[in-house]
């Protein structure tokens, strides 16, 4: 099966993209926003990549992160900063060298367009509960804030299948910005 946006996947290094919900991280407290699913994606990748490294030492990851469109560009450029600076810190704090990690922010530039996330929508493992199916411009909304993750030199991409499932992809998907204690909720 040929995932949208996607080139094989690298066995043993589960490249998938990363979600966040609206506007976070903040400029109060950038360290917020990475919820708990979205935690476990990235220990899951820094475990794979590390093993990877053994293989290929020259191997590094680029990490690009989005924002939806509703800000202004000079705000969502720096959320999308955050957004990049925050799963990079994360994934050093997991023991991936800093030099091995190239982070950018492309704010609301590169947003995916409504047929491609129909698309992986319709090859996602984890269906879109039928609550959210009647709201796809929030659908839509939630695919754009993500930080997306590809390894070099292969040019692998992560997929960019959107976490239905997970326990809080509710914080996720919501249109408006969640309360910080619905984010923290998982700490």
């Amino acid at each position: 099966m040929h995932l949208v946006g996607s080139i094989e996947p690298i066995p043993g290094v589960p490249l998938q993209s990363i979600f966040y919900p609206t506007a976070y991280p903040d400029e109060h407290d950038p360290t917020v926003g990475l919820v708990s699913s979205e935690r476990q994606t990235l220990t899951a990748l820094a475990a794979g990549f590390t093993k990877y490294l053994e293989y290929d030492p020259d191997a590094k990851l680029s990490i690009v992160a989005h924002a939806d469109p509703r800000g202004g560009p000079k705000y969502n450029e720096a959320l999308a900063g955050r957004r990049a600076d925050s799963v990079r810190q994360f994934l050093v704090a997991q023991g991936i060298s800093a030099d091995k990690i190239d982070a950018s922010s492309v704010g609301a530039e590169k947003l995916l367009d409504p047929q491609t996330i129909s698309e992986l929508e319709g090859q996602n493992p984890n269906p879109l509960p039928q609550d959210r199916a009647a709201r796809p411009q929030t659908t839509q909304l939630a695919y754009q804030r993500r930080v997306d993750i590809v390894m070099n030199p292969t040019n692998a991409e992560s997929t960019k299948f959107y976490p239905n499932n997970s326990p809080d992809s509710q914080v996720l998907w919501q249109r408006p910005k969640p309360p910080l204690s619905e984010v923290q909720g998982d700490k």
